[in-house]
């Protein structure tokens, strides 16, 4: 899949770069899913210095332990913020953003794996 942002996309405000004009708010809420995962507490507790997100624990746990993990990670971060106070179910609902699309990208990364076997190799 393409990719469809500009450089400038990633800010802490709606930044008005949105290659999607009128989306600025969906932007500025991926942006702080970002956020949290890249400076907050996905970082604090997940990341290695110097790994690319898609190196990172979240998606190296889909890749052995399959898609479950993240979809049960999200599903319970969501049942989660339903008893929180507002502000923090919203950081747990930004949480389950992050994993889900950590679930997405290894969900492409098997894609093109698929596309670029020819039909003689097998798994």
């Amino acid at each position: 899949m393409e990719k469809i942002f500009k450089e400038e996309l990633c800010c802490e405000n709606t930044c008005g770069e949105c290659v999607f004009p009128g989306y600025e708010a969906l932007c500025d809420i991926f942006t702080q899913a970002i956020h949290r995962a890249a400076v907050g507490k996905g970082r604090e507790r997940h990341s290695k210095p110097g790994l690319v997100f898609e190196e990172q624990m979240i998606c190296s746990e889909i890749r052995e332990e399959g898609h479950g993990a993240a979809r049960f990670q999200a599903k319970k971060k969501i049942t989660e913020a339903k008893r929180l106070p507002k502000e923090e179910a919203i950081l747990e609902l930004l949480d389950a953003m992050v994993y889900l699309a950590a679930d997405v990208i290894v969900l492409q990364e098997e894609i093109m794996e698929e596309e670029s076997k020819t039909p003689y190799e097998e798994d």
